[in-house]
């Protein structure tokens, strides 16, 4: 046996080997693609996303009823106003989208604005109704005669 013969024998176990990691690698990640998509149940949101525009997708994730009320407020509360919001859970999840969304309008505990969402409470004294919406209703502080 010549020195080329001896050599190439274990090129053939090593490529047997990388052959043999590689399907395993596959094997593993196809069964974590499974999961997540049926047994964690994702695929019904993946199919209910994957044909919405950006819009879409942001009032399915956040839920149409609020997304259609933090629409209502960025259109009619002028950009960096300070605002209280009315109906919503703190610290859920729900108060941390809206926050999110409503940027850059500021949550301050006097604020121009209150934005009560729902059947949420009516505005504070001082704070008529300035518009009213399908999901809930905005209300505006009088400013004060000078």
């Amino acid at each position: 046996m010549d020195s080329a013969q001896l050599s190439g024998g274990y090129g053939g176990v090593k490529s047997a080997v990388l052959k043999i990691i590689f399907l395993a690698w596959v094997i593993v990640w196809a069964f974590f693609v499974a999961r997540e998509l049926l047994v964690k149940d994702n695929l019904r949101d993946y199919i209910a996303l994957a044909g919405r525009s950006l819009e879409g997708k942001r009032a399915y994730v956040t839920g149409e009823d609020l997304y259609g009320f933090l629409n209502f407020c960025r259109a009619n509360v002028p950009s960096g106003a300070k605002v209280s919001i009315e109906g919503i859970e703190d610290g859920s999840l729900e108060r941390r989208r809206a926050v999110y969304y409503l940027y850059p309008l500021i949550e301050s505990p006097e604020p121009d604005y209150i934005l009560a969402y729902g059947k949420a409470a009516a505005g504070r004294e001082g704070y008529p109704e300035s518009a009213a919406g399908e999901h809930g209703r905005i209300y505006k502080k009088i400013e004060a005669a000078q």
